[in-house]
């Protein structure tokens, strides 16, 4: 099984520079959030999936690391299943950057493997450079590394400019959004929180802001 997965990432390229388009950005969401399946993420998992599938039908490609656990496994099979879907004739994808070595539980068979990582951080940064989306779902360390990086790319909007970034969980998140404020009221934060990213609860209120011009 290790031999297939090393076969099948030896062609895959560092990042397919096709997705890297303004154009492909701007139709491109990338779903984040926990890798483990627990009880109180469960709302969470249906959540994502609903959110993902909705996206789907309004013709974005939906960017994951193709995990099939947890909120990663809930977006990767939601994208999958409705993928072939087409919107006005368009086709949606579901696109995966993956981490190499692999962590185990991907599934490399059910995507479209468009670029390969050596760690999270550079992961990450791989994902803004395909994607001007991000809704990021309750998670752990590696979760809230990733969103603080995207929210420190939206403060100094560098190189790979605004992204909108939503975080999924009022009541999760608050400890976050309150952090953010004080370094704000601090001076601290050139910009107002709300202003680098948005913390929603609802599945249309999700799509919405990320469909929203």
């Amino acid at each position: 099984m290790k031999n297939l997965a090393v076969d099948a990432l030896r062609n895959v390229p560092l990042l397919n520079k096709y997705y890297t388009h303004p154009e492909m950005r701007a139709k491109a969401v990338v779903v984040l959030g926990s890798s483990k399946t627990t009880e109180p993420l469960m709302k969470y998992m249906d959540l994502c999936s609903k959110t993902t599938k909705d996206l789907v039908n309004q013709g974005y490609n939906i960017v994951t690391g193709c995990g099939t656990r947890g909120i990663m496994g809930a977006a990767y099979n939601a994208a999958r299943e409705s993928s072939a879907l087409n919107l006005k004739g368009k086709p949606v994808q579901n696109l995966s950057i993956v981490v190499n070595p692999l962590w185990g539980d991907e599934n490399l068979e059910d995507c479209l493997l468009i670029g390969k990582a050596g760690s999270e951080s550079e992961r990450i940064v791989k994902f803004t450079k395909v994607a001007d989306n991000f809704v990021i779902f309750p998670g752990g360390t590696t979760t809230f590394q990733e969103a603080a990086t995207l929210i420190r790319l939206n403060v100094h909007s560098l190189e790979s400019g605004v992204k909108k970034i939503v975080l999924v969980g009022k009541e999760f998140f608050a400890g976050l959004k309150q952090q953010y404020e004080n370094m704000a009221n601090m001076g601290l934060l050139s910009k107002k929180p709300e202003e680098i990213f948005k913390i929603l609860s609802e599945k249309q209120e999700i799509v919405n802001e990320i469909v929203k011009k």
